[in-house]
């Protein structure tokens, strides 16, 4: 007893003592880092915070080329909604132009189709098969950003400013800040060179525009892989984002350039929480709803059911009768019983 008491003991002083050393090793990594990237940072961040609920519809265009290869380009129009911990993205238009050895990517955007994502599940509605399906969740930080286009283009390798410049800093690497005019635009640059493996990551930040993101490059051995620039606009009062990107990047063997505008954005209105959810899917009672979380394949009387969850008034008149009818039945059974008896 003794013993077993001496090791918890010992484990407890351990774990303390490696947080104490933890905490003490973030705060003098942060005390490394410049004051003026620490504001900037913070003004970024303030920025998002600020932020607690999307709702936009965009336009995309991107041309896709191979060397050697024709390419092919795609035009998308999105609608996204997005509260803090759901996001949901719908087709609205696709156009698919090039060869047909590269199809395949048109028909997996469909027109309709619809991708919602939150810590709960993940769910995906294919119009053409009439298809649901319910998966388990994927709405990782970094997944989130880099499929919302809203947050892509205010971040920079799947993270926040304040994520990258805490994270490099964390493995000992220092954001440095200077000064520079892009595009009319009074500009922080701030600048990180990374040796394993060897990259620079280079954020432009407008501080008089709510210290959004102008620009991002993020280079590899001396070539620009990631880049995207964009164009600023004040949607309310001391809030500040993008209407226009203009972006390239560079995988493999794969360059693609592309164009963003959005054609409306609305923050902080209220979203009804049915939007992330099979109720705000426009399905059918036919549709195949497939949960793989439950391991169960059905459809749903969606009219049906809602309109019971809309009125459960109703709901409760109709369990009150059917009570009261088997009451009655019950009663006149016993009655029988007991006049049989009597005569008896």
């Amino acid at each position: 007893m003794l013993c077993k008491l001496t090791i918890i003991v010992i484990s407890v002083f351990f774990y303390v003592s490696s947080s104490a050393a933890a905490e003490q090793k973030n705060s003098e990594d942060l005390k490394q880092l410049n004051s003026e990237v620490i504001a900037t940072m913070e003004g970024n961040q303030a920025t998002l915070d600020s932020i607690r609920t999307m709702q936009a519809v965009i336009t995309k265009s991107s041309s896709h080329s191979f060397p050697g290869k024709k390419g092919y380009s795609l035009e998308e129009k999105h609608k996204i909604v997005y509260d803090g911990d759901h996001f949901r993205k719908d087709q609205l238009k696709t156009r698919f132009r090039g060869e047909d050895e590269y199809r395949g990517y048109e028909r997996s955007l469909p027109v309709g189709l619809v991708n919602i994502d939150s810590a709960q599940s993940n769910i995906d509605y294919f119009p053409p098969n009439n298809r649901v399906f319910i998966r388990p969740p994927r709405l990782g930080d970094g997944y989130k950003i880099r499929e919302n286009d809203l947050l892509k283009y205010q971040s920079a390798r799947g993270a926040t400013l304040k994520e990258n410049i805490l994270a490099s800093a964390k493995n000992g690497y220092y954001f440095t800040m200077s000064t520079e005019v892009l595009n009319g635009e009074n500009c922080f640059l701030l600048t990180c060179d990374y040796t394993n493996p060897e990259s620079t990551l280079k954020i432009w930040v407008v501080p008089s525009k709510g210290y959004c993101i102008k620009k991002v490059q993020d280079i590899s051995k001396g070539k620009v892989d990631d880049e995207y620039t964009t164009t600023l606009k004040e949607y309310s009062p001391g809030i500040w984002w993008f209407d226009s990107v203009q972006a390239r990047r560079t995988t493999g063997k794969e360059t693609v350039v592309g164009r963003l505008s959005v054609d409306s954005l609305k923050f902080n209105e209220p979203i009804d929480p049915d939007v992330f959810t099979v109720w705000g899917l426009d399905i059918t009672s036919q549709t195949r709803i497939t949960d793989e979380i439950k391991g169960i394949t059905s459809t749903l009387a969606l009219d049906d059911v809602k309109k019971e969850a809309a009125n459960p008034t109703n709901l409760l008149s109709k369990i009150l009768i059917t009570g009261l009818g088997l009451l009655g039945l019950i009663a006149v059974v016993f009655l029988g019983v007991f006049i049989k008896g009597r005569k008896v």
